[in-house]
Protein backbone atom coordinates (compact mmCIF):
# COMPACT_ATOMS: atom_id res chain seq x y z
CA UNK A 1 0.00 0.00 0.00
CA UNK A 2 1.04 3.68 -0.62
CA UNK A 3 3.90 4.85 1.92
CA UNK A 4 2.18 8.36 3.98
CA UNK A 5 4.74 11.21 3.10
CA UNK A 6 6.09 14.43 5.18
CA UNK A 7 4.17 16.43 3.20
CA UNK A 8 0.85 14.79 4.36
CA UNK A 9 1.29 16.57 7.32
CA UNK A 10 -1.56 18.54 9.14
CA UNK A 11 -2.32 22.13 8.77
CA UNK A 12 -3.05 23.75 12.05
CA UNK A 13 -4.51 27.27 12.68
CA UNK A 14 -5.46 28.34 16.13
CA UNK A 15 -7.74 31.22 16.30
CA UNK A 16 -7.33 33.77 19.29
CA UNK A 17 -9.42 34.48 22.10
CA UNK A 18 -9.24 30.52 23.75
CA UNK A 19 -8.38 29.96 26.96
CA UNK A 20 -4.91 28.07 28.29
CA UNK A 21 -6.93 25.10 28.90
CA UNK A 22 -9.33 25.13 25.84
CA UNK A 23 -7.76 25.81 22.01
CA UNK A 24 -10.12 25.88 19.00
CA UNK A 25 -8.02 23.92 15.76
CA UNK A 26 -9.44 24.47 12.45
CA UNK A 27 -7.80 21.08 10.86
CA UNK A 28 -6.91 20.43 7.07
CA UNK A 29 -5.45 16.96 5.93
CA UNK A 30 -3.35 17.32 3.69
CA UNK A 31 -4.61 15.29 0.42
CA UNK A 32 -3.08 12.03 0.26
CA UNK A 33 -3.55 8.19 0.44
CA UNK A 34 -4.83 8.32 4.40
CA UNK A 35 -6.07 11.45 4.19
CA UNK A 36 -8.89 13.34 2.84
CA UNK A 37 -10.24 17.25 1.82
CA UNK A 38 -12.48 16.98 5.00
CA UNK A 39 -12.66 20.06 7.25
CA UNK A 40 -13.69 19.67 11.14
CA UNK A 41 -13.32 21.67 13.95
CA UNK A 42 -11.62 19.86 17.18
CA UNK A 43 -11.19 21.22 20.47
CA UNK A 44 -8.77 20.37 23.06
CA UNK A 45 -10.07 20.66 26.51
CA UNK A 46 -7.84 20.11 29.70
CA UNK A 47 -8.64 16.70 31.25
CA UNK A 48 -10.63 17.15 34.54
CA UNK A 49 -11.39 13.42 35.65
CA UNK A 50 -14.20 13.90 37.45
CA UNK A 51 -16.11 15.11 34.23
CA UNK A 52 -14.40 13.10 31.84
CA UNK A 53 -13.70 9.50 32.83
CA UNK A 54 -16.68 8.20 31.97
CA UNK A 55 -17.04 9.35 28.81
CA UNK A 56 -13.59 8.44 27.87
CA UNK A 57 -13.73 5.24 29.81
CA UNK A 58 -17.01 4.68 26.95
CA UNK A 59 -14.38 5.53 24.24
CA UNK A 60 -12.07 3.07 25.22
CA UNK A 61 -14.27 0.54 25.80
CA UNK A 62 -16.11 0.79 22.72
CA UNK A 63 -12.77 0.64 20.70
CA UNK A 64 -12.03 -2.45 22.26
CA UNK A 65 -14.94 -4.11 21.99
CA UNK A 66 -14.79 -2.90 17.75
CA UNK A 67 -13.04 -4.24 14.89
CA UNK A 68 -10.66 -1.21 15.48
CA UNK A 69 -7.20 -2.26 14.59
CA UNK A 70 -5.47 0.35 15.72
CA UNK A 71 -6.73 0.13 19.40
CA UNK A 72 -5.06 -1.67 22.33
CA UNK A 73 -6.19 -0.16 25.81
CA UNK A 74 -8.55 -2.12 28.20
CA UNK A 75 -10.13 0.28 30.52
CA UNK A 76 -8.76 -1.47 33.57
CA UNK A 77 -5.21 -0.86 32.37
CA UNK A 78 -6.01 2.92 31.69
CA UNK A 79 -7.54 3.24 35.04
CA UNK A 80 -4.71 1.77 36.43
CA UNK A 81 -2.36 4.52 34.36
CA UNK A 82 -4.49 7.38 35.91
CA UNK A 83 -3.27 6.86 39.22
CA UNK A 84 -0.34 9.17 38.08
CA UNK A 85 -2.78 11.79 37.05
CA UNK A 86 -0.77 14.95 37.97
CA UNK A 87 2.67 13.36 38.55
CA UNK A 88 5.71 14.13 36.68
CA UNK A 89 5.06 14.40 32.70
CA UNK A 90 2.00 12.27 32.73
CA UNK A 91 -0.80 13.72 30.85
CA UNK A 92 -4.18 13.39 29.19
CA UNK A 93 -4.97 15.07 26.25
CA UNK A 94 -8.74 15.16 24.64
CA UNK A 95 -10.12 16.66 21.76
CA UNK A 96 -13.77 17.37 21.02
CA UNK A 97 -16.10 17.32 17.71
CA UNK A 98 -18.51 19.79 19.25
CA UNK A 99 -19.84 17.99 22.29
CA UNK A 100 -18.33 14.33 21.47
CA UNK A 101 -14.76 12.96 22.63
CA UNK A 102 -13.02 12.81 19.09
CA UNK A 103 -9.56 11.17 20.68
CA UNK A 104 -7.39 11.02 23.09
CA UNK A 105 -3.68 10.92 23.19
CA UNK A 106 -2.03 9.77 26.83
CA UNK A 107 1.72 10.79 27.49
CA UNK A 108 4.14 9.21 29.81
CA UNK A 109 7.68 10.63 28.90
CA UNK A 110 7.54 10.37 25.82
CA UNK A 111 5.80 7.41 25.00
CA UNK A 112 2.46 7.72 23.72
CA UNK A 113 -1.25 5.85 23.83
CA UNK A 114 -3.48 7.22 20.75
CA UNK A 115 -7.43 6.37 20.71
CA UNK A 116 -9.57 7.90 18.43
CA UNK A 117 -13.52 7.70 18.17
CA UNK A 118 -13.10 6.30 14.99
CA UNK A 119 -11.03 3.56 13.05
CA UNK A 120 -9.94 5.92 10.77
CA UNK A 121 -6.23 6.18 9.80
CA UNK A 122 -6.28 9.97 8.83
CA UNK A 123 -8.07 11.03 12.80
CA UNK A 124 -5.24 8.12 14.29
CA UNK A 125 -2.49 9.70 12.55
CA UNK A 126 -3.43 13.54 13.32
CA UNK A 127 -3.38 12.44 16.89
CA UNK A 128 -0.05 11.57 16.63
CA UNK A 129 1.02 14.48 14.85
CA UNK A 130 -0.40 16.49 17.74
CA UNK A 131 1.36 14.36 20.56
CA UNK A 132 4.66 14.82 18.53
CA UNK A 133 4.25 18.49 18.40
CA UNK A 134 3.56 18.59 22.22
CA UNK A 135 6.36 16.56 23.08
CA UNK A 136 8.98 18.07 20.57
CA UNK A 137 7.99 21.53 22.19
CA UNK A 138 8.29 19.77 25.84
CA UNK A 139 12.07 19.12 25.03
CA UNK A 140 11.39 15.46 24.39
CA UNK A 141 14.14 13.71 21.91
CA UNK A 142 11.88 10.54 20.98
CA UNK A 143 8.32 9.50 21.22
CA UNK A 144 7.67 5.59 21.21
CA UNK A 145 4.05 4.42 20.60
CA UNK A 146 2.80 0.85 20.12
CA UNK A 147 1.27 -1.00 17.25
CA UNK A 148 -0.19 -4.52 16.93
CA UNK A 149 1.91 -6.38 14.74
CA UNK A 150 -0.92 -7.28 12.26
CA UNK A 151 -2.08 -3.57 12.07
CA UNK A 152 -0.30 -3.04 8.30
CA UNK A 153 -2.14 0.19 7.93
CA UNK A 154 -0.66 1.79 10.65
CA UNK A 155 2.71 0.14 10.03
CA UNK A 156 3.30 1.24 6.64
CA UNK A 157 2.81 4.77 8.01
CA UNK A 158 4.80 4.88 10.83
CA UNK A 159 7.90 3.22 9.22
CA UNK A 160 7.07 6.27 6.25
CA UNK A 161 7.47 8.83 9.32
CA UNK A 162 10.24 7.46 10.25
CA UNK A 163 9.15 5.03 13.31
CA UNK A 164 11.92 2.17 13.71
CA UNK A 165 11.22 -0.66 15.89
CA UNK A 166 12.29 -0.40 19.31
CA UNK A 167 13.10 -4.03 20.17
CA UNK A 168 10.45 -4.61 23.21
CA UNK A 169 6.93 -6.17 22.69
CA UNK A 170 4.35 -7.65 24.36
CA UNK A 171 2.27 -10.43 24.46
CA UNK A 172 -2.00 -9.98 25.06
CA UNK A 173 -2.19 -12.97 27.42
CA UNK A 174 -6.17 -14.30 27.34
CA UNK A 175 -7.70 -16.92 29.63
CA UNK A 176 -10.95 -17.83 27.71
CA UNK A 177 -14.32 -17.92 29.63
CA UNK A 178 -15.05 -21.39 28.07
CA UNK A 179 -11.92 -22.79 29.84
CA UNK A 180 -12.83 -24.49 33.52
CA UNK A 181 -11.32 -21.79 36.00
CA UNK A 182 -8.52 -23.78 38.23
CA UNK A 183 -8.93 -23.56 42.35
CA UNK A 184 -6.46 -21.88 43.65
CA UNK A 185 -3.78 -24.04 45.55
CA UNK A 186 -1.87 -22.45 48.85
CA UNK A 187 1.25 -23.62 51.10
CA UNK A 188 -0.12 -24.71 54.67
CA UNK A 189 -1.42 -22.13 56.63
CA UNK A 190 -1.44 -19.70 53.46
CA UNK A 191 -5.31 -17.73 52.94
CA UNK A 192 -6.87 -16.34 50.54
CA UNK A 193 -8.56 -12.79 51.09
CA UNK A 194 -9.39 -9.63 49.33
CA UNK A 195 -8.93 -5.62 50.03
CA UNK A 196 -11.39 -4.88 52.87
CA UNK A 197 -11.24 -1.30 53.85
CA UNK A 198 -9.11 -2.01 57.23
CA UNK A 199 -5.86 -4.02 54.84
CA UNK A 200 -5.84 -0.42 52.13
CA UNK A 201 -2.13 0.21 54.60
CA UNK A 202 -0.72 -2.94 54.76
CA UNK A 203 -2.02 -3.76 51.16
CA UNK A 204 0.26 -0.40 50.03
CA UNK A 205 3.57 -1.42 51.67
CA UNK A 206 2.82 -4.79 50.22
CA UNK A 207 2.75 -2.84 46.69
CA UNK A 208 5.67 -0.73 47.52
CA UNK A 209 7.65 -4.23 48.28
CA UNK A 210 6.82 -6.23 45.67
CA UNK A 211 7.78 -3.15 42.93
CA UNK A 212 10.83 -2.16 44.66
CA UNK A 213 13.15 -4.70 43.18
CA UNK A 214 14.46 -2.68 40.42
CA UNK A 215 13.97 0.96 42.01
CA UNK A 216 11.99 1.89 44.73
CA UNK A 217 7.79 2.42 43.75
CA UNK A 218 6.02 5.57 44.18
CA UNK A 219 3.13 4.33 44.91
CA UNK A 220 1.40 5.90 47.74
CA UNK A 221 -2.02 6.88 49.80
CA UNK A 222 -2.45 9.47 47.60
CA UNK A 223 -1.88 6.90 44.43
CA UNK A 224 -3.92 4.54 46.48
CA UNK A 225 -6.89 6.88 46.59
CA UNK A 226 -7.24 7.50 42.89
CA UNK A 227 -6.75 3.96 41.87
CA UNK A 228 -10.34 2.89 44.44
CA UNK A 229 -12.30 5.65 43.56
CA UNK A 230 -11.70 4.36 39.82
CA UNK A 231 -15.51 3.70 38.60
CA UNK A 232 -14.84 0.44 37.68
CA UNK A 233 -12.29 -1.08 41.23
CA UNK A 234 -14.02 -3.55 42.85
CA UNK A 235 -12.49 -4.21 45.88
CA UNK A 236 -13.40 -8.02 45.67
CA UNK A 237 -11.70 -8.10 42.43
CA UNK A 238 -8.20 -7.86 44.08
CA UNK A 239 -7.25 -11.07 46.14
CA UNK A 240 -4.45 -11.46 48.74
CA UNK A 241 -3.28 -13.98 50.14
CA UNK A 242 -2.09 -13.62 53.64
CA UNK A 243 1.13 -15.54 55.22
CA UNK A 244 0.31 -17.99 58.42
CA UNK A 245 1.46 -14.84 60.34
CA UNK A 246 -1.41 -12.37 58.57
CA UNK A 247 1.53 -10.28 56.57
CA UNK A 248 0.19 -9.78 53.26
CA UNK A 249 2.61 -12.17 50.65
CA UNK A 250 0.74 -11.58 47.06
CA UNK A 251 -1.87 -9.63 45.43
CA UNK A 252 -3.14 -8.71 42.18
CA UNK A 253 -5.93 -6.16 40.89
CA UNK A 254 -8.58 -7.36 38.41
CA UNK A 255 -10.52 -4.46 36.52
CA UNK A 256 -13.94 -6.04 35.23
CA UNK A 257 -14.88 -3.70 32.26
CA UNK A 258 -18.78 -3.84 32.20
CA UNK A 259 -18.78 -2.78 28.44
CA UNK A 260 -17.16 -5.28 27.00
CA UNK A 261 -17.38 -7.68 30.07
CA UNK A 262 -13.98 -8.72 30.07
CA UNK A 263 -11.32 -8.39 32.70
CA UNK A 264 -7.74 -6.87 33.40
CA UNK A 265 -5.13 -7.97 35.59
CA UNK A 266 -3.17 -5.03 36.08
CA UNK A 267 -1.11 -5.02 38.42
CA UNK A 268 0.64 -8.44 39.98
CA UNK A 269 3.08 -8.71 42.41
CA UNK A 270 4.47 -11.09 44.76
CA UNK A 271 6.61 -9.53 48.65
CA UNK A 272 10.07 -10.87 47.51
CA UNK A 273 10.36 -12.62 51.25
CA UNK A 274 7.35 -14.83 49.40
CA UNK A 275 8.32 -15.75 46.11
CA UNK A 276 8.71 -19.12 44.76
CA UNK A 277 6.10 -19.99 46.48
CA UNK A 278 3.87 -20.39 43.65
CA UNK A 279 1.46 -17.54 45.15
CA UNK A 280 1.38 -15.68 42.05
CA UNK A 281 -0.27 -18.62 39.81
CA UNK A 282 -2.52 -19.37 43.12
CA UNK A 283 -3.62 -15.27 42.85
CA UNK A 284 -4.43 -15.84 38.80
CA UNK A 285 -5.96 -18.65 39.52
CA UNK A 286 -8.26 -16.91 41.94
CA UNK A 287 -8.96 -13.45 39.98
CA UNK A 288 -9.69 -15.85 37.50
CA UNK A 289 -12.42 -17.50 39.05
CA UNK A 290 -13.56 -14.64 40.55
CA UNK A 291 -13.93 -13.28 37.17
CA UNK A 292 -15.81 -16.13 35.93
CA UNK A 293 -18.44 -15.54 38.84
CA UNK A 294 -19.25 -12.06 37.11
CA UNK A 295 -19.74 -14.16 33.90
CA UNK A 296 -16.88 -12.30 32.07
CA UNK A 297 -15.74 -13.49 28.84
CA UNK A 298 -12.17 -13.45 28.78
CA UNK A 299 -9.71 -12.17 31.33
CA UNK A 300 -6.32 -10.62 29.63
CA UNK A 301 -2.79 -8.88 31.13
CA UNK A 302 -0.34 -8.17 29.31
CA UNK A 303 2.73 -10.15 29.08
CA UNK A 304 6.36 -8.10 28.07
CA UNK A 305 9.29 -9.38 26.51
CA UNK A 306 11.27 -7.95 28.87
CA UNK A 307 10.02 -10.27 31.59
CA UNK A 308 10.05 -14.06 30.38
CA UNK A 309 8.86 -15.30 33.57
CA UNK A 310 6.19 -13.55 33.75
CA UNK A 311 4.95 -14.79 30.67
CA UNK A 312 5.87 -18.60 31.74
CA UNK A 313 3.30 -17.79 35.07
CA UNK A 314 0.37 -17.04 33.34
CA UNK A 315 1.23 -19.43 30.13
CA UNK A 316 1.28 -22.04 33.42
CA UNK A 317 -2.32 -20.69 34.41
CA UNK A 318 -3.78 -21.17 31.15
CA UNK A 319 -3.35 -17.96 29.79
CA UNK A 320 -2.53 -17.91 25.71
CA UNK A 321 -0.76 -15.04 23.13
CA UNK A 322 -4.03 -14.12 21.65
CA UNK A 323 -1.83 -11.29 19.41
CA UNK A 324 1.69 -9.04 19.76
CA UNK A 325 1.95 -5.49 20.57
CA UNK A 326 5.49 -4.01 19.51
CA UNK A 327 6.40 -0.52 19.89
CA UNK A 328 7.93 1.92 17.75
CA UNK A 329 10.17 4.94 17.98
CA UNK A 330 11.76 7.88 16.33
CA UNK A 331 13.40 11.24 16.96
CA UNK A 332 12.21 14.40 17.10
Amino acid sequence: MPATSDTERLLIQTTSGCSRTERRFRVSLAPGPHTTNAMADLTERGFDRRRDLPELLALIGSARASSDAHAFLHPGGLQWLLRRLGHGAFAVRQWFDLDALAGVAVEDSGYVIIHAATAALDRHLWLLGQAEAHLRQSGQATIEVSVWESDRELLSSLQSLGYEPSGTYGHELVYEAGDVPRDPTLPEGFSMRWLEPNLDDAYIELHRAAWSTWAPSTYDRQMHAAVTTMPDFERELVPIIAAPDGALAAYCIGWFDPRTRTVEIEPLGTHPEFRRLGLARAIVHEVVKRSAQRAAKSVMVWGVSTNPEAVHLYESAGFHSRRILREYRRKL
